[in-house]
């Protein structure tokens, strides 16, 4: 209701309702990090950021009816299957933003889960399905560190390896 509200005002020219947040300009991010060093490893690094911020049974963490049909790990908490979650990621295309692989290999700035957890997927939005990137991932968490995010990065940019 209040998408359609919003549209219909922004359409019209009306000023914005005082309940609707300026959330600003859409900006991708940049990162500072070197992407070629330190060495990732998907199973020692990736994966461990994957099952401690994305891998619950209400977000990506159940094989069989992840959200956003991606599996990212921990099914019902007996651990990962990595082979399972890198099968899923690499080279597949985003159910919500079918111009963009989930993990293009070599390239974080054309892999979607980059933007998901960078927050600048809104940057995408006219060519999303139904025009909606949705929520930045973790959803209820808040952006992860940069740090953090810098080791997906370094993973892809490295080649997305099975390692």
């Amino acid at each position: 209701m209040r998408v359609a509200l919003i549209a219909f005002v922004v359409a019209c020219g009306t000023p914005m309702p005082s309940w609707v947040p300026d959330a600003g300009p859409c900006t991708p991010f940049t990162s500072e990090a070197n992407l070629m060093t330190p060495q990732v490893s998907f199973k020692s690094d990736v994966m461990p950021v994957f099952e401690q911020h994305c891998a619950s049974s209400s977000c990506h963490g159940i094989a069989d009816s992840p959200k956003g049909d991606l599996f990212l790990g921990a099914q019902l908490a007996k651990g990962s299957d990595s082979n399972m979650v890198h099968g899923a990621l690499v080279g597949k295309t985003s159910t919500q933003l079918p111009s963009m692989m989930f993990v293009a290999a070599g390239d974080p700035t054309h892999s979607y889960i980059i933007h998901k957890i960078d927050g600048d997927q809104c940057m995408y939005e006219s060519q999303c399905v139904g025009t909606d990137c949705q929520m930045s991932m973790p959803f209820s968490d808040g952006l992860m560190p940069v740090e953090t995010r810098d080791i997906v990065r370094r993973w892809i940019a490295q080649g997305a390896n099975d390692n």
